[in-house]
């Protein structure tokens, strides 16, 4: 047996659902206001906070008030930006980019290159590239270092890789021909 009101027991109208139809909303309903877990606010919260002022500057009393109005939306920000925000937040090293460069190694770097060499790690600016062996890595760094450097810029943007670095893979993970 479960403890709670008796089921026929009358309800005030707050208990029915009809709480805040006699009271209008304010603006502090739609403000984002700082707090023990949002110490700061961020410019979106700061735009949000705007078009709440804006929105109550317009409103005329009496009716209704949309629950989602479009002042106060914000623009949709891509998963990746999260994502690399957030990490970025919690020093994990870790970037989806990397995934993205490592899909598109074999088409930014000739075939030769490709076979024996692949993305490794990005470290502080730093695009750390694996290669099967040490004779390899030599040839790639002599012959195609300053290649390598401008397509993963390219792809990836000069702001984010700083230094391209060619290392010997230490464990053997299967490379384009073996």
């Amino acid at each position: 047996m479960h403890k709670g009101k008796h089921p026929f027991e009358e309800s005030t109208d707050s208990e029915a659902g009809n709480a805040g139809f006699g009271a209008s909303p304010d603006e502090a309903e739609f403000r984002i206001e700082p707090g023990p877990l949002r110490r700061r606010l961020t410019p979106r919260d700061i735009a949000r906070n705007a078009g709440a002022a804006a929105l109550f500057n317009r409103v005329i009393p009496g009716l209704p008030i949309d629950a989602d109005p479009p002042e106060t939306r914000q623009e949709a920000e891509p998963f990746s930006a999260l994502i690399e925000r957030t990490l970025k937040r919690l020093n994990i090293a870790e970037s989806p980019w990397l995934d993205e460069l490592a899909q598109a190694w074999p088409r930014l770097v000739p075939p030769e290159v490709a076979q024996v060499s692949r993305p490794g790690k990005w470290d502080n600016g730093i695009l750390y590239i694996y290669v099967a062996s040490s004779p390899k890595l030599f040839e790639l760094r002599r012959s195609w270092l300053k290649r390598i450097e401008l397509a993963v810029r390219a792809f990836a943007g000069d702001d984010r890789v700083k230094h391209v670095r060619l290392m010997v893979n230490a464990v053997p993970l299967p490379f384009g021909n073996k």
